[in-house]
């Protein structure tokens, strides 16, 4: 191959790898996790928003050593009878682990990690076992339904979901139609909150 069909041959190479770089960048940037705190439009319907309170209880248990350090999967349903997973965080001493009671599916439980400051503040007492215990929440909740409008203030792609961005995962967490966004700072999904939530009286 001569000298100038090797230098031609490179900088196509070259454009092209500058060009799947932009459209990776543009779509990094596009999809990243919206901090809806900033939109003025959703944190004003926070002012008139439902108190609602956990009716289901929750189990709860520390870290056993063996977790430690290592990544701690959440899985939930998917809407279809199944479940995917929403987030994986690494498990470290100062939290609780906490579980939904019944399975998403067979023997997959809805599970994440809370910081135990968060905890005792809302289920006033922390576990004291790294075997599952029942907790009643004590603390109720904001809540604002999403719909369409929202949904496109956070920049939808589907019209059905959003990622938000959130305190314990850089990925965000995905928020849904019909399903809430809680505290000002994280959703949850429609068949969770008909199945353990309720106003709070």
């Amino acid at each position: 191959m001569s000298t100038l069909l090797i230098i031609e041959s490179i900088m196509k190479f070259s454009v092209n790898t500058l060009v799947i770089s932009a459209l990776f960048a543009s779509f990094s940037t596009f999809s990243a996790p919206v901090e809806f705190q900033k939109i003025p439009e959703i944190m004003t319907k926070f002012e008139s928003a439902q108190l609602f309170v956990k009716s289901s209880p929750t189990l709860g248990r520390l870290p056993k050593e063996a977790e430690l350090g290592k990544e701690f999967p959440t899985y939930v349903s998917d809407g279809k009878g199944g479940y995917h997973l929403e987030t994986s965080n690494t498990m470290i001493k100062e939290v609780v682990v906490a579980r939904m009671p019944t399975a998403v599916v067979d023997d997959i439980y809805n599970e994440w990690l809370v910081p135990q400051d968060v905890w005792k503040g809302t289920y006033g007492v922390l576990p004291t076992s790294t075997e599952f215990a029942s907790f009643k929440r004590i603390k109720t909740i904001k809540a604002v339904k999403i719909d369409d409008e929202m949904l496109t203030l956070m920049g939808s792609d589907d019209g059905k979901t959003a990622t938000i961005k959130v305190s314990w995962d850089d990925k965000g967490m995905t928020v849904y139609k019909d399903g809430y966004l809680a505290d000002y700072e994280y959703g949850i999904a429609p068949e969770e909150m008909k199945a353990n939530y309720e106003l709070a009286k």
